[in-house]
């Protein structure tokens, strides 16, 4: 029985030395899952201050990406405001170049008209030059023959009685207002 006491003591023994080393074990394991588990905490709480970054950059970015959203709604609304002013401005170009063109042509035909006017403009005061050349001629043949008459009447008159009357008459055709004159 000793023996088995021994044994049994042996066996104690070796059961609590294996019970030490396992609490060993267990307390090593537990400090190392103590240490595992406070770094995992921490990775956890730096893990969380990096969502949070992430987060908040996520956050500025969707604000920034609004705001460029918004910005390029308001350059759409402007390039659009801006084609239309484009458009009628080229509307207008083209009646301004229209009217212009038309200017042009009536500026054209005024040269023209204006040409051919000068030209007859000439033309008439060369006419008339010439019709107050002929005219003057013509007076001084008037005048000349007036004068020729006048004598024939002054030589005739002098010429005797018989041939006064004749004086007369033609002094009447010569003057056919002056005896009406000398009647008034």
């Amino acid at each position: 029985m000793l023996e088995e006491l021994q044994h049994l003591q042996n066996q104690i023994k070796t059961l609590v030395e294996h019970i030490q080393d396992t609490q060993q074990t267990l307390v090593h394991q537990s400090h190392e899952h103590t240490e595992s588990t406070q770094k995992l905490h921490r990775e956890l709480i730096q893990s969380q201050d990096q969502t949070k970054g992430y987060q908040e950059r996520l956050n500025n970015s969707q604000t920034e990406l609004n705001e460029q959203k918004n910005a390029y709604q308001q350059l759409q609304k402007d390039h659009r405001a801006l084609n239309d002013q484009y458009t009628r401005l080229e509307h207008s170009c083209a009646e301004l170049r229209k009217r212009f063109e038309a200017l042009i042509q009536q500026k054209n035909q005024l040269k023209t008209d204006c040409d051919t006017l000068t030209n007859q403009n000439d033309s008439l005061q060369r006419q008339v030059k010439e019709l107050t050349h002929n005219r003057d001629v013509l007076l001084k043949k008037n005048e000349l023959a007036k004068h020729k008459v006048e004598a024939i009447i002054h030589r005739l008159a002098i010429l005797g009685t018989s041939q006064d009357t004749s004086a007369q008459e033609i002094q009447q055709l010569a003057h056919p207002h002056a005896e009406q004159l000398e009647e008034n």
